[in-house]
């Protein structure tokens, strides 16, 4: 049974009770241009040669250190880390940002398949936007651990985030469009079950990624199946 979505989502600092933030539902109109967006976007990263996603990479990587006493204190108000493990935190998504940039194109180079009587090969082609729902707890790191390697092989990623860290969601999405990377390559779409389920179906989300219960992924897989994602 359908029910009806909040108009705004507020975002609550659990050590003091204090409000940090409302953040309005998007409707069907913003999905929409969330959507198309991050399609375009993943239509023109696609076509970008591997060693040069990798320096945006590595351009997120300064973004995230430059940036890192304000993403901390976010980490810590929104979902209660301590501020030196919130540092940790950005601090380790800064250097996993930097290490897929300069190992991971060597691990999406074309491999060589021995096959008898003729030429074969393995190529890791770009698949499309990707939807990334994802948990509080680590609110930058479960993120970054899937956006990355995501992006870096030429997709889009789309995140549909916890409602409680949404500040989180939107400093990467701003991270990102720090690097010069297309607008879309990293969204944040903030919606329902009923508004995710109808994501899931949308031909332009070509895969999903989840972090969370294992009643949430039973539930994601069941309708991923469904419409036939990766």
């Amino acid at each position: 049974m359908s029910t009806q979505q909040p108009q705004d989502i507020t975002t609550i600092n659990p050590a003091t009770g204090a409000v940090i933030a409302r953040y309005a539902v998007d409707g069907a109109a913003q999905v929409e241009a969330l959507v198309s967006q991050a399609d375009a976007g993943f239509k023109a990263w696609r076509a970008v040669p591997v060693e040069r996603r990798a320096e945006v990479l590595h351009r997120l990587s300064a973004v995230l250190r430059d940036d890192l006493d304000h993403l901390a204190g976010l980490i810590t108000a929104e979902m209660g880390k301590t501020i030196g493990e919130a540092r940790a935190e950005v601090t380790k998504c800064a250097g996993l940002a930097s290490w897929f940039a300069e190992h991971g194109p060597a691990m999406l180079a074309d491999e060589p398949a021995p096959v008898e009587g003729g030429q074969v090969y393995v190529s890791y082609l770009p698949v499309g936007t990707v939807l990334g729902i994802m948990p509080w707890n680590f609110p930058l790191w479960q993120v970054l651990r899937a956006a990355v390697p995501i992006t870096l092989g030429g997709n889009a990623f789309l995140l549909k985030h916890a409602p409680n860290v949404l500040g989180c969601a939107y400093a990467l999405r701003d991270a990102f469009a720090e690097t010069g990377a297309p607008p879309g390559l990293l969204g944040v779409v903030n919606v329902g079950n009923d508004a995710t389920d109808a994501l899931l179906r949308d031909p332009r989300i070509a895969a999903v990624t989840l972090t969370g219960s294992v009643g949430a992924g039973a539930a994601v897989a069941a309708l991923a199946a469904k419409a036939v994602k990766n």
